[in-house]
């Protein structure tokens, strides 16, 4: 190969490794963004993202599988809480869909915690004092609907449920002690 064409293969693979560089930095910037939390200049974004996961919980999907349903929920995960979720979207599935929220006040409770007054709306009509003020609480860089809220609200189907594990446990909690908020 002559110099001249070592220089332009040289030039590049120098432009194809600074594109994907410039992309690696990209995505890492977005990855790397600090959650919003309940105070100071992320107050706003923060309280748009407990709105917007108060709607994902609240607001009914027929596409939406149950991971996606439950996803927001904090502690979705543990098995003893998620056989509880699927319970009492089992023995609601009806009433579901008529089913959507209104969120009235976002509080801030410290920085990683955060009371949300809301109605139920139920087949277009709000319905308030029907379900109680809920907490919201961050958790790594995601806003969560409390497991605590999920308890109370699901007590509106079944009230026994708040007296059986893991709710009882649970409703002992304080939903706003979230690792120091």
């Amino acid at each position: 190969m002559k110099p001249r064409r070592h220089r332009a293969i040289a030039l590049v693979l120098v432009s194809c490794l600074a594109l994907v560089a410039a992309a690696t930095a990209a995505s890492g910037a977005v990855s790397s963004a600090k959650a919003p939390v309940c105070k100071g200049k992320t107050k706003k974004k923060a309280i748009k993202a407990i709105k917007a996961t108060w709607s994902e919980v609240l607001d009914y999907d027929a596409e939406k599988t149950m991971e996606e349903r439950f996803a927001p929920i904090e502690n979705s995960d543990d098995p003893e809480f998620s056989a509880v979720l699927i319970d009492i979207f089992n023995k609601n599935a009806g009433l579901l869909p008529t089913v959507t929220v209104q969120v009235n006040k976002v509080t801030c409770k410290g920085k990683k915690a955060a009371e949300v007054l809301y109605d139920l709306v139920i087949s277009g009509a709000p319905s308030p004092g029907l379900a109680g003020p809920g907490t919201a609480v961050l958790i790594g860089k995601k806003w969560f609907f409390s497991d605590n809220t999920v308890c109370d609200l699901f007590a509106l189907a079944d009230p026994s449920l708040v007296e059986r594990e893991p709710c009882a446990s649970i409703a002992l909690e304080d939903p706003t002690d979230v690792g120091g908020a």
